[in-house]
């Protein structure tokens, strides 16, 4: 499940993708399952199905950031063009690989605005906007270091054999990409959080109260934001109080 990452049963599964339908609480692995109970069988859903999706493995690995750095950015556009080169039912509508480099210098490269080029209005990228520093969220250091905490996690899952998928990521050339721009991201994480006033701690969405939900057993917990003392309850501003919002 993504909340704690540990194998589910199919039941939860289903669950966890219609997140509009349930709370917060009622995802929780351990409201879902019992820990005294087996471990439930490794399953795939039907989208990842190992028959149909090369053994659940990503056939390649993109980073948004290095597509669009023109020092790396023809590596990556030529990753996207070799497999869809290799895919049935697109790769005869390809362009020559002769091409691909020109065409990428046309859309990106050559076009560090990210404003639409010639014969393309109305398709500007993402570099194109305006007022983004203005709308970026300021984020306390739980936040930040819950983000590092997740990038570590991932780092450490596929950097190594997975015992639970019996699928060693040591071997895989995307697995280790993504470990190599994961930890990328967590130097720089780790350089904000360092930088960030650790009075600045408030809790985050999505309510501004707790909620009890039943673990399996006699025992509760307060399941949106577990990392707190079980023993508090009440606001969060009362949690904080000396904090100023």
């Amino acid at each position: 499940d993504y909340f704690d990452h540990k194998l589910t049963t199919k039941d939860h599964w289903a669950k966890l993708r219609e997140p509009e339908t349930y709370t917060y609480g009622e995802l929780q692995w351990d409201v879902n399952i019992c820990e005294t109970d087996p471990a439930p069988p490794v399953a795939y859903d039907d989208v990842c199905d190992p028959e149909v999706t090369a053994s659940c493995k990503a056939k390649v690995v993109i980073s948004a950031e290095r597509l669009y750095d023109p020092a790396t950015g023809r590596v990556e556009n030529r990753k996207i063009g070799t497999l869809l080169n290799a895919t049935a039912g697109i790769r005869d509508e390809m362009i020559s690989e002769e091409a691909w480099d020109c065409l990428y210098d046309m859309v990106i490269g050559d076009n560090p605005n990210g404003t639409a080029p010639e014969n393309t209005d109305g398709f500007d990228d993402w570099r194109a906007r305006e007022g983004v520093a203005d709308r970026k969220h300021v984020v306390s250091t739980r936040h930040l270091n819950k983000m590092v905490q997740q990038l570590t996690r991932l780092i450490t899952k596929y950097g190594a054999y997975d015992p639970e998928t019996d699928i060693d990521w040591t071997v895989s050339e995307p697995a280790r990409f993504l470990v190599m721009i994961l930890t990328e991201h967590r130097y720089e994480l780790q350089a904000e959080l360092d930088a960030t006033n650790v009075n600045q701690v408030w809790a985050h969405p999505p309510k501004p109260n707790w909620v009890v939900f039943p673990k399996c057993g006699e025992e509760t917990r307060r399941v949106w934001d577990y990392n707190y003392p079980h023993e508090f309850s009440g606001s969060v501003l009362e949690m904080f109080s000396d904090v100023v919002v």
